[in-house]
């Protein structure tokens, strides 16, 4: 019978030779782009900021401290105001959720090259081993006495009963290596777990083809994933910058009617130093201007990517990867929008200064229309589900 190796010249060998040192070459940088992820790459530096005392302390802050001129400790409209604070916090977190899960599917895969369907598998690294090609060799002899040696089953097989006895487990649990047990002679047993760790890691016989149609077929699966991966830790960085930055703002704003504060500032602790009702208008302030600008940033990254199109007019689309995240947020600042302007209002009209406060609650109503546009106008244009791209 006709091999794969006589079938190609010896230039064809060596093209696809070249080919796979390029292409590990490729996946190598890959890898090493994705690890930059997993080692923080500075996202992970922010979050000891928030969860430290930061957001503690805002929460009780914002719900329960008294202060002549601010709402009524634990009512309804500073609940109102506490829902976009914790979807500023939220937010972030989510999508910090989703970059280790987009990690974990670049690194991994669910199913097995050469096992049957409909059995229960283990997660395995996405990178195959690789073995050499028999069918690439004059004499294919000697590598196979040699994989039969000693050397490589000392090398994938455990010495001692136990782990053995793990690694049987495991196989079976795979549905792999049916009808061995404990009782299976040593010498068979070796063998037959040497087998199942290189079928387990996928690191079967190819021909050289072969190999070179998986490598073309792993560097497309990496780089599609990564492109997803690369977006959504920017726009879980954007966003864990935003959500530091207003939350130590808030934080400075009620600080002014803490009475330490207040004591420091040259008054007693029982004094009114500012009005309550500027504080509370910066409070709400604050996150009504995180509404819009949530919204905005979460798009960034993806309109970013095509400032450099020399057609203006052409959609910025999102991938679908991405999209549910982006309308889950535009969702978000709409239903913040409605919280902090229903109870401005609700704060203006109870506190008796709607004739001096008025131009707020304006500027409270105006923000959710503006914001509200914004999010339907966003997800009508992406039309990622209206035209079924």
């Amino acid at each position: 019978m006709t091999t794969v190796a006589e079938k190609l010249n010896a230039d064809d060998l060596q093209e696809y030779r070249a080919y796979l040192q390029r292409g590990e070459t490729r996946l190598s940088t890959l890898h090493r782009v994705a690890g930059a992820f997993l080692g923080g790459a500075g996202l992970l530096t922010l979050l000891p900021v928030l969860f430290r005392d930061t957001f503690s302390s805002l929460f009780s802050e914002l719900l329960f401290l008294p202060y002549p001129g601010l709402p009524a400790p634990n009512s309804l409209q500073r609940w109102f105001v506490a829902l976009p604070v914790a979807l500023s916090l939220v937010l972030p977190l989510w999508a910090l959720y989703l970059l280790m899960k987009d990690l974990v599917r670049f690194y991994f895969t669910g199913h097995h090259f050469g096992t049957k369907r409909g059995i229960v598998t283990y997660p395995r690294f996405i990178l195959s081993g690789i073995r050499v090609s028999d069918d690439s060799l004059d004499d294919e002899l000697p590598i196979q006495q040699a994989r039969r040696g000693k050397v490589p089953t000392e090398l994938l097989v455990p010495a001692s009963a136990a782990a053995r006895q793990r690694l049987l487990r495991e196989a079976h649990l795979v549905g792999e290596l049916p009808g061995i047990d404990a009782s299976t002679d040593e010498v068979v047993l070796q063998g037959k777990l040497r087998e199942f760790l290189f079928k387990y890691t996928a690191s079967t016989v190819r021909s050289l083809p072969e190999e070179a149609a998986k490598m073309e077929a792993s560097l497309a699966r990496h780089d599609s994933s990564l492109r997803s991966l690369v977006l959504r830790y920017a726009k879980a960085f954007l966003l864990t910058i935003l959500t530091t930055v207003v939350t130590i703002t808030a934080l400075v704003v009620l600080d002014f009617a803490t009475p330490d504060r207040r004591e420091v500032l040259g008054g007693t602790k029982s004094a009114v130093i500012i009005p309550g009702y500027l504080l509370w208008l910066g409070v709400v302030g604050v996150y009504a201007a995180w509404c819009p600008i949530a919204g905005f940033i979460v798009r960034r990254p993806v309109v970013w990517i095509h400032k450099d199109l020399a057609d203006p007019t052409v959609a910025f689309r999102t991938p679908q990867s991405l999209f549910q995240f982006e309308v889950v947020t535009l969702s978000g600042v709409v239903i913040a929008s409605m919280a902090t302007t229903a109870s401005l209002i609700w704060y203006i009209v109870g506190s008796g200064l709607a004739v001096t406060l008025w131009p707020a609650a304006l500027l409270g109503v105006s923000l959710l229309i503006v914001v509200s546009a914004y999010a339907i106008r966003t997800v009508v244009k992406s039309r990622s589900w209206f035209d079924g791209n």
